[in-house]
């Protein structure tokens, strides 16, 4: 027994040995392990630290930097009614039905009007007005006007007595950017109630309760699918959503899962759930036009209905957050009955919720889906006009500026345009039968004399053209419309001329510039011998025959006593900045302007001798109402009053007695003043005329430059007067200065006379440049007969 046990001693210390050694590598492995899996853990941590840290500044720079690129947007004019104006109520009711407003019997909601023989009334849409001398409420607002005898003798907003007020401006483009996300910012607090209540219903009812991420809701979301034996709530949250659309890709892996869980914690964190909301608004993505994305229920409410958000039924609303769960299966042109089951099924969980009557319920979902007809938004209907729009746009702000939702005021007039776009087409194809003509092209430019706004633009006959753009681009000789230029640096000089100036009309040669057919390589000087158009000569005629007949020897003569570098000097005062070549040609127009050109030169004429620049842009206000950029007038007077008087006068006397003279008949004795314009062998013609508010600008010609066999009277005359009837005339009346006096001169010495003699006439002359004569010329009686004079020398 004793032996047996020492045995099993001795067998012992082997076997402990070996269970210590085994422990021992258990306990060293368990260590490594550990220490291994605390790396791992602290390095995971810090990669995760950073990655969040990463994560956390690229959401504030985003969220808290320039979150889109939103288009400007660009408005129309801003019309101020004010009493005691003149006010056409048809016109009105037409620029209404153009900026989308219904007329209606009794005005009941924002976009309605109703109108009667003496009065209308406007539930104007709610609109931010920029910053104006007459204060406007942002909100939908009942507009009441009254008008008697063509003027305006009431107005009231909301039946409260108002001296003046201001109609809604129309939304003429949105400039897209490079980008091509479209989209129109909308305020939390400018969201319909109902439209927020039923897409946090839909997609996210725990919204204001979770912290970004919702486990629970994506079992309720997978439990109500499993249920209604469809897909009828989503799993992510919003925040989610926002995530995704804002920050990340589509992709669809585990990285971007991460992602998109730590960016909802983090911008939660952040921010509050209304920001976050009002984020998600205008972020979500809801179609496609074409090219361009729909984003944010603002434009998808204009996409889809044609309507503004606050103007949006309740089946509207349902189909609208119907596109969130899938814009283009659900698309409602593409797949009508999908797209309606949907919204049906949004109505339902709206009626459920309580949102929705009974009625109400059964009329929306037995409704159609009453989208536009045709999912097309409108091209650019203006680019003539857009076009001067962006050229100035550049100019004021830079690039990066234009993409942050500016809103860009214009002193563009849907009617005006209207009017002009009609004229140009039916006034060209009626010429060109008259004249058995082909290929006539046009272009017209209408601005408000007393605010230099261009109102409207045509370049090109056919309307909404977006090609060529002859209103900016062409230039052409302008022929006569330089003679105002040259007779007013005449008459600022009023001590040496005035109306009654005696101007030489007998031929003439001048030398103008070289004569490059010399065979002989010479430089020999060209001989130009110019005629007045109908070839006559009149030995002599008042300075202001010169101008209202169009004369071009007495106009030559005059230039030249001037001096072609003072000449050049007064059309450039009046806003031409390019360079003149020194010629006597000049003197008849042989210039090249376009038609804008030639608009800034007569506005200044127009405008009683004040030269401001003839713009579209009126104020340019950031997407929070902050006003960027704003017109200011100059006030530069570069025309004297006295001389601006007198100019207008002979104007006047263009379009009464002198080549417009036909206008006394085509606006039945309106008073309009304007002048004729007509280049070599009948290639172009121009005509600019003005009443007391407007300056037209009108241009006829071809783009091969052939003959057109109209003059400045037959041809750009013609859409000028039928223009001017559609927009209606207003008459010109202009204030005689003290300095000007109605004074007599004898036809036949050009004196200023105290008598009426039997060869007088009156005209508006500087008193201070007139010296009177007493008594009248007597002529010398030639007492010889007829037989002596017949062989006198």
């Amino acid at each position: 027994m004793t032996t047996k046990k020492k045995s099993n001693k001795a067998e012992n210390p082997v076997t402990s040995k070996q269970g210590k050694s085994v422990i021992k590598s258990q306990k060293t492995w368990l260590r490594r392990i550990t220490i291994i899996g605390a790396k791992l853990a602290v390095t995971l941590f810090f990669t995760l630290a950073i990655f969040t840290i990463y994560l956390d500044a690229k959401v504030q720079q985003t969220f808290e930097g320039q979150r889109w690129q939103v288009p400007a947007q660009v408005y129309g004019q801003i019309e101020s009614l004010t009493i005691g104006e003149q006010l056409n109520l048809n016109h009105l009711a037409k620029s209404l039905k153009l900026n989308g407003y219904k007329k209606v019997r009794t005005v009941t909601a924002s976009g309605q009007y109703a109108q009667s023989a003496h009065r209308i009334i406007i539930y104007r849409r709610s609109f931010a007005f920029p910053q104006t001398d007459i204060v406007s409420s942002a909100n939908a607002t009942q507009l009441t006007i009254d008008v008697s005898a063509g003027k305006i003798n009431q107005l009231f907003i909301d039946d409260v007595p108002v001296t003046s007020l201001q109609l809604e401006p129309i939304l003429l483009a949105r400039l897209v950017p490079n980008n091509k996300e479209d989209r129109i910012l909308t305020a939390l607090e400018k969201t319909p109630t109902l439209l927020l209540d039923t897409l946090l219903l839909i997609e996210d009812r725990e919204f204001y309760h979770h912290q970004g991420i919702s486990p629970l809701g994506i079992l309720r979301a997978l439990y109500n699918n499993i249920i209604a034996g469809r897909t009828v709530q989503g799993g992510s949250t919003l925040t989610q959503q926002l995530v995704k659309n804002m920050f990340l890709t589509q992709e669809r892996t585990l990285t971007r899962k991460v992602k998109e869980a730590i960016m909802a914690i983090i911008i939660e964190v952040r921010y509050s759930k209304d920001q976050l909301l009002e984020a998600y608004i205008n972020e979500v993505y809801l179609g496609q036009h074409y090219a361009n994305g729909i984003y944010g229920f603002g434009l998808a409410a204009k996409f889809y209905f044609g309507t503004t958000l606050e103007e949006l039924n309740s089946a509207q609303i349902a189909l609208l957050v119907a596109q969130v769960k899938g814009p283009s299966y659900y698309d409602p042109w593409r797949n009508p009955t999908r797209a309606k089951e949907r919204r049906d099924l949004v109505l339902r969980l709206m009626f459920e919720e309580n949102f929705l009557t009974v009625e109400e319920f059964k009329q929306r979902v037995s409704s159609p889906l009453s989208i536009r007809k045709d999912r097309r938004f409108k091209a650019q209907e203006y680019p003539a006009y857009l076009q001067l729009v962006k050229q100035e746009l550049n100019q004021l702000l830079p690039s990066v500026q234009q993409k942050n939702g500016i809103r860009v005021f214009t002193g563009f007039s849907h009617l005006s345009q209207q009017f002009l776009e009609q004229t140009v087409a039916n006034q060209l194809t009626t010429l060109e039968k008259k004249y058995k003509q082909t290929d006539l092209q046009a272009a017209m430019i209408v601005t408000d004399i007393n605010s230099a706004e261009i109102r409207a633009v045509v370049g090109d006959r056919k309307a909404g053209y977006a090609g060529f753009n002859r209103a900016i681009n062409a230039k052409r000789p302008i022929g006569s419309l330089i003679k105002p230029a040259i007779y007013l640096a005449a008459l600022e000089r009023y001590e040496q001329f005035n109306f009654a100036t005696l101007l030489a009309d007998e031929p003439i040669t001048l030398t103008n510039g070289v004569d490059t057919s010399n065979k002989q390589g010479e430089q020999a000087e060209k001989a130009w011998q110019p005629k007045n158009y109908d070839g006559k000569y009149r030995h002599q005629v008042p300075l202001i025959d010169g101008l209202v007949n169009s004369l071009n020897i007495p106009t030559i003569n005059l230039g030249m006593a001037l001096g072609l570098d003072n000449v050049a000097k007064a059309i450039h005062l009046f806003g031409f900045d390019e360079d003149i070549v020194m010629r006597p040609s000049m003197l008849l127009g042989a210039i090249n302007m376009s038609p804008l050109q030639i608009n800034q030169l007569y506005l200044s004429l127009a405008n009683q001798g004040y030269a401001e620049q003839a713009h579209t842009i009126n104020i340019i206000t950031s997407n929070k109402g902050e006003t960027l950029w704003q017109y200011q007038a100059s006030n530069a007077q570069v025309i004297s009053t006295n001389a601006a008087y007198l100019i207008d006068y002979a104007l006047t006397q263009v379009a009464k007695t002198g080549t417009a003279r036909s206008l006394t008949w085509r606006l039945k004795n309106n008073d309009v003043a304007g002048k004729t314009g007509t280049s070599n062998d009948l290639r172009d013609s121009w005509f600019v005329g003005y009443d007391n508010q407007h300056l037209v600008t009108t241009w006829l010609g071809k783009d091969d430059n052939k003959p057109t066999g109209l003059t400045g009277s037959s041809g750009a005359l013609v859409l000028f007067s039928d223009f001017i009837k559609k927009q209606g005339v207003m008459n010109k009346t202009r204030i005689k200065p003290e300095a000007i006096a109605t004074t007599l001169f004898e036809e036949k010495t050009g004196h200023a006379v105290s008598d009426e003699c039997d060869n007088t006439k009156a005209y508006p002359a500087i008193s201070a440049g007139i010296t009177v004569k007493e008594g009248c010329l007597k002529e010398k009686v030639d007492e010889r007969s007829w037989f002596e004079k017949l062989f006198s020398d």
